[in-house]
């Protein structure tokens, strides 16, 4: 009642508040503020309000905390998502070796946020066509002797355009060179392990 009376004298609104003692009950008078009075005279004021205006924003109390908690559990799931993505990336980054002191929930949901990105990709396909018979994206191009880091090796090594690698034996394999102990530096970390 006293919140009542506060935010009726800082909005300049008129408001009335009856509580009624659920444990005594039909019998037991309401508590009512400002008076019996005023709460009778704003409650019919309010009821003969055109429907559009008096109703469009009133909730009861069920509606209102049904609300706030789906408006609780939008945001849970929101981080939750966030925190799975999270996870996900740091794995494939390589910054967490494996997925050793997940918790179950961490767990559960880097669970159901993989299932639902397959779940969306393979819907993006079938849009796209993919899986229709006769349609298939095209090959990406692939460079020659061995792919990309065959290419780097072979143009690393000192190959020439005729296959042969700097042994002189004419092999198009550009790996050869590298497992003749080829000393170039290539940049990737892991060769040098």
């Amino acid at each position: 009642m006293k919140k009542t009376s506060e935010i009726a004298a800082l909005c300049g609104a008129r408001a009335c508040v009856v509580v009624y003692d659920g444990d005594a009950g039909a019998a037991a008078r309401p508590e009512v503020w400002p008076s019996a009075a005023e709460a009778a005279r704003l409650f019919r004021k309010y009821r003969g309000m055109p429907e559009g205006s008096s109703f469009k924003k009133a909730t009861d109390q069920l509606q209102h905390l049904a609300a706030r908690f789906a408006r609780v559990k939008r945001s849970e799931d929101a981080n939750g998502e966030r925190d799975a993505a999270a996870l996900l990336h740091e794995r494939l980054a390589g910054r967490r070796p494996g997925l050793a002191g997940a918790t179950d929930k961490e767990l559960a949901a880097l669970k159901v946020l993989v299932e639902r990105r397959m779940k969306e990709a393979k819907e993006r396909l079938r849009q796209l066509g993919a899986g229709e018979e006769g349609v298939h994206p095209p090959a990406a191009p692939t460079a020659p002797n061995g792919g990309e880091l065959g290419a780097v090796l072979y143009s690393a090594s000192g190959g020439r355009d005729d296959g042969a690698g700097p042994s002189g034996s004419g092999s198009p394999d550009p790996m050869e060179a590298f497992d003749q102990g080829c000393e170039c530096d290539l940049g990737f970390s892991w060769i040098e392990e």
